[in-house]
């Protein structure tokens, strides 16, 4: 009778036990479920019919100011300068001459000479300075008179006092910041037009950040001419650049011409330069420009001449045809004109959306607006993100210098961002 009984015990333990699994099991699942369906309804906009499912779409290539090299232009050495209306005693130097050698830490009135291939660091303030070819000078916290750099292989200055005029010929990187151009009323020097605080010419690196110029400033011919952050009263020119980037500057006039790259934005341009009365900015031939975020405060500014196109294919890859509703580069929904067409022909249109048919593929052409902050040159790649009527996405960069921009294709995946900022 005992042993019957533990047997019947025993046995409804067991029942007991899998029930509880059963129970388990069943409990499990209802989490998930509950879990998952908010989620798949959030990541597929809704959509139950398993539309976003069937749909699929990729890029295939894309193209960013590839291959854009500047025009020609000619770069006058100092001795060229003559008819220029240099100011004197600084090409050649006249006496008193020092040769530095190592560093200046004393003012002095003497001009001051960086041998061929020598090194220096001024300190203090000094007369003219004459870097020599292959030198390296650095003026950092002083008062100079003017300074020429001849075939130089830097010329850095931070936080000069200039009092009459700079000129830069074939200097490998010049990199100007904090600093202060006065040219002391000289108003006849005049390498382009004349107010010249600042020539610059040559296939070298030219940074310009955070300074203030009274008169104009000419860079021509750089490799890369960065410019930002500055206020000039006179005219700014970047011309046969091979990069040109131009932000967050207050500027009495802006000519752009003949540059490879050149991107424009964030600038306030008054439009008041003698020299160019009623003309703010002047674009000329540019192989490729984008500009965006700027203010006109007077004059005419011809900026429809400033066009940025980049260009990307997408192929429906999926079962349904694909409409692409919202478009962003750089974080930002393009602002400029938009245009798209079916690879295999057809018409072209202007505006969204963008449908692309099963098994077919489109190519978009659209204008890029750059932010108004500054960004490093050259540009390491163009973000950009296509969004679907079905809430899917297909994102990429586009890298400059190569040719396609586009080096990795990708697939679309459901859109679990907030966009903007596309994150």
């Amino acid at each position: 009778m005992r042993r019957s009984l533990r047997r019947s015990r025993r046995g409804f333990s067991t029942i007991i036990a899998e029930v509880m699994m059963v129970l388990i099991v069943i409990i499990m699942s209802a989490i998930v479920f509950i879990w998952v369906t908010p989620t798949f309804q959030s990541n597929t906009g809704q959509d139950n019919s398993g539309a976003a499912y069937a749909e699929k779409f990729s890029t295939i290539w894309g193209n960013f100011a590839t291959f854009a090299p500047s025009i020609p232009e000619t770069v006058y050495t100092c001795t060229a300068l003559s008819y220029a209306n240099i100011p004197s005693g600084m090409c050649p130097l006249s006496n008193p001459i020092v040769t530095c050698t190592t560093s200046i830490t004393s003012p002095t009135t003497a001009n001051i000479l960086v041998p061929v291939n020598g090194v220096c660091l001024i300190t203090a303030s000094v007369g003219n300075v004459f870097a020599s070819a292959g030198s390296n000078v650095t003026v950092a916290g002083a008062t100079i008179n003017g300074l020429i750099g001849n075939y130089s292989a830097s010329v850095t200055l931070r936080n000069v006092q200039v009092v009459t005029w700079i000129g830069l010929t074939n200097v490998q990187t010049v990199n100007i910041s904090g600093s202060s151009l006065n040219t002391s009323g000289i108003t006849n020097v005049c390498v382009d037009l004349c107010n010249s605080a600042l020539y610059e010419g040559g296939r070298g690196i030219f940074t310009f950040v955070n300074n203030t110029v009274t008169g104009q400033v000419e860079s021509e011919v750089s490799h890369q001419a960065t410019v930002t952050g500055n206020t000039i009263s006179g005219r700014l020119e970047v011309e046969s650049a091979d990069f040109g980037q131009i932000t967050n500057n207050k500027i009495g006039m802006l000519d752009l011409d003949q540059n490879g790259i050149l991107v424009v934005s964030g600038n306030t341009i008054y439009g008041n330069f003698s020299e160019t009365p009623g003309i703010g900015v002047l674009y000329g031939t540019n192989r490729w420009c984008a500009t965006g975020n700027n203010v006109f405060v007077s004059g005419s500014h011809n900026e429809q001449l400033c066009i940025g196109n980049i260009e990307i294919d997408i192929a429906n890859t999926g079962s349904i045809p694909v409409n692409l509703v919202a478009v962003y580069v750089s974080n930002n929904p393009v602002a400029g004109p938009i245009a798209w067409k079916l690879l295999s022909g057809g018409p072209a249109h202007n505006s969204l959306p963008i449908t692309i048919p099963v098994g077919q593929s489109v190519n978009v052409t659209m204008q890029w607006t750059p932010p108004q902050t500054s960004f490093a040159m050259p540009w390491t790649g163009l973000y950009f993100v296509f969004v679907s009527s079905h809430i899917n996405f297909v994102d990429g960069y586009l890298y400059f210098g190569h040719n396609p921009a586009l080096t990795i294709t990708s697939q679309s995946r459901p859109e679990n961002r907030i966009c903007p900022p596309c994150y």
